[in-house]
């Protein structure tokens, strides 16, 4: 199981395909940069990775990478190309969440990225939760704090969609 480290990052993104090639080929381990718009907490990145490493177990991922079916899961999406559409970053973004697996010196990694540390990027708010998709009727449902339940419901949802 690799060492995962979840971190929120604050700076100017200008070209978010050379930040994912510069995570894809880090000198050890690898990183995941997501949409810190789209992030609903802690839990739901933990369970994200924790469905994605499942999958690689049971030999039901559609990737073939760890960070790919993360991203799958992480999106609530089953296809790749929408999961990178919903939960990629855009040029100019100034805020991301990255996911690293098996990366020893984030903080290092994250200043050679000209990026700083910013985990507040990724707790839940009701904002989020709407962008993600989930729907005014469905928040209504779930008392304030539970929002990011919701989410997790998403992600778990992909693994039945998968079969």
């Amino acid at each position: 199981m690799p060492k995962t480290d979840f971190v929120g990052a604050r700076g100017k993104i200008a070209d978010p395909k050379r930040l994912v090639e510069s995570l894809q080929n880090l000198r050890v381990g690898q990183g995941l940069v997501l949409n810190a718009q789209l992030v609903c907490g802690i839990d739901h990145l933990r369970s994200a990775v924790a469905h994605a490493i499942r999958a690689f177990e049971r030999e039901k991922n559609v990737s073939s990478t760890l960070s790919i079916e993360t991203l799958l899961y992480a999106s609530g999406e089953r296809q790749i190309s929408k999961a990178m559409e919903k939960m990629g970053i855009a040029e100019g973004a100034e805020c991301a969440v990255i996911v690293f697996f098996d990366v020893e010196d984030i903080d290092e990694t994250l200043r050679s990225l000209g990026l700083e540390r910013d985990d507040s990027v990724i707790e839940t708010s009701k904002e989020k939760v709407i962008r993600f998709g989930i729907t005014k009727n469905e928040i209504e449902t779930v008392p304030e704090d539970s929002l990011s339940d919701l989410v997790l419901e998403r992600i778990a949802f992909v693994e039945i969609q998968k079969r």
